[in-house]
């Protein structure tokens, strides 16, 4: 994959699927500052998550994840959807701390749309070999930004690299953090140096029904025949329909079953669904 240095200036907005300008030529990370005008944008999400190293309950801990982005009304989000965060990946990430165990520990994942990073760090704190992609560039400032602030280790043993292969390893697991836009030639590039995953992630992650086909075309090229594809969503953006997304998905082989109110998840064999909601 291409180092952070090598990485195509891509930003996602709300209302539109595709690459973007920006018409002053700023070379900054998307913000902009009135300071004789508007608040401040800037905040700061806080969030607990429950993890262990190992299989014994009496070893469970807390982490307190704190992550730098933007209001959700702030100019900034207009811009990039992935400076903030959505409903869906709080319901994402309790989802993956309640079922640790088929969906992180000891597996490869890959997160798709990572934004912040709420997601993706928790699946790494749950022993994830752990793979962020975001498309976008200034999400992926904030990403890195994030990783850094919430996965260096104090005593510097588990330090996240400050290279362009922006790569942590902790004693048993590794947190990445890298550039995937979505489709051809993109996922075949991804494909042929990490591979395929054991589960990937995406929390509201489509935005228009134009979207969906780039996204299912790169679940089914990185994820393993055993896989599964978690998909949490909240928002149903420019009025795309669930059935919409199942249809897309199952075009392609994938089955959706739906375990808890807005977690989708989408394996290569057809299971009968239970529970959920419509």
């Amino acid at each position: 994959m291409t180092s952070e240095s090598e990485e195509q200036e891509w930003i996602e907005a709300p209302d539109a699927w595709g690459p973007t300008e920006d018409p002053q030529g700023n070379d900054n990370d998307g913000t902009m500052l009135d300071l004789f005008g508007k608040d401040d944008p800037s905040d700061i999400f806080t969030f607990q998550i429950k993890y262990n190293n190992n299989s014994d309950a009496a070893s469970n801990k807390t982490k307190t994840i704190r992550l730098s982005g933007f209001k959700l009304d702030s100019d900034e989000v207009d811009r990039s959807t992935g400076v903030t965060i959505w409903a869906a990946a709080p319901r994402l990430a309790h989802y993956l701390q309640e079922h640790a165990e088929s969906t992180c520990e000891g597996k490869s994942v890959l997160e798709l749309g990572a934004g912040l990073g709420l997601c993706g760090i928790t699946a790494y704190y749950l022993g994830a070999n752990m793979t962020m992609t975001d498309g976008d560039t200034h999400s992926l400032r904030k990403m890195r930004e994030n990783v850094r602030h919430n996965c260096s280790s104090s005593s510097g043993g588990d330090g996240y690299d400050n290279d362009d292969n922006e790569t942590m390893s902790a004693s048993h697991n590794t947190l990445d953090c890298r550039q995937l836009l979505w489709g051809s030639p993109h996922m075949e590039k991804y494909l042929k140096v990490h591979g395929q995953s054991d589960t990937i992630l995406g929390a509201d992650v489509i935005y228009t029904e134009a979207s969906i086909k780039p996204l299912f075309d790169t679940v089914a090229c990185l994820l393993k025949p055993d896989g599964q594809f978690i998909l949490s969503r909240v928002n149903k953006w420019n009025g795309v329909e669930n059935e919409v997304v199942i249809e897309a998905a199952k075009a392609r082989k994938l089955y959706c079953t739906r375990p808890s109110e807005g977690i989708f998840v989408f394996r290569w064999n057809e299971v009968e669904e239970s529970g959920g909601d419509n």
